[in-house]
């Protein structure tokens, strides 16, 4: 805790955690809208 506290008070560090956690919540929401797609192509 203390690594990323440290991390998050230098701003330079600060954009890269943000892009970083910005990039997996993106992944995470392309990847469930197609499982969407394809439950919802597949079940024609």
């Amino acid at each position: 805790m203390d690594r990323l506290a440290a991390a998050w008070e230098d701003p330079r560090h600060r954009a890269h955690l943000r892009r970083y956690l910005w990039l997996i919540s993106k992944g995470f929401t392309v990847f469930g809208f197609a499982v969407m797609a394809y439950l919802i192509w597949a079940s024609r």
